[in-house]
């Protein structure tokens, strides 16, 4: 889980007040499902609620926009609905989250499990020092 960053535009163009991305508004809490491994996770498949949606919206964006890592136990119903869906759709893409780092361990983790959330907490911290420099 993440915070979507303000887009750099400049302070004297026409949208200079507008710091948003596309799809999400800027500080938009999103929910990483996965990512492309080929582009070395430069792109992320993320969920979010996008500008005056009332529904979670699946899309992909890149690494850099995603600030302030971490990971959290998701409670709101729709969110794990569209989350699931996330991971059924695009297997290939969430293969990370799923299983361990490539070390002795061979077992696949369960969503219910403390190892579990110490893997994501170890990725989140990881993306936080690759692309922002650490906490």
């Amino acid at each position: 889980m993440g915070n979507l960053l303000p887009y750099p535009y400049s302070s004297d163009g026409p949208q200079a007040d507008f710091r948003s991305q596309k799809i999400f508004p800027a500080g938009a809490k999103l929910y990483v499902v996965g990512g492309f491994a080929g582009l070395g996770y430069e792109t992320l498949t993320v969920i979010g609620y996008a500008h005056r949606r009332r529904r979670p919206v699946t899309a992909h964006i890149k690494a850099k926009y995603v600030g302030g890592w971490r990971a959290q136990l998701v409670y709101r119903p729709i969110i794990l609905r569209a989350i699931h869906a996330a991971q059924q759709e695009r297997r290939h893409e969430c293969h990370r989250w799923l299983e361990p780092f490539r070390d002795d361990r061979e077992a696949d983790y369960e969503p219910g499990e403390p190892e579990y959330g110490e893997h994501l907490a170890q990725i989140a911290a990881g993306f936080q020092r690759a692309l922002h420099g650490g906490r």
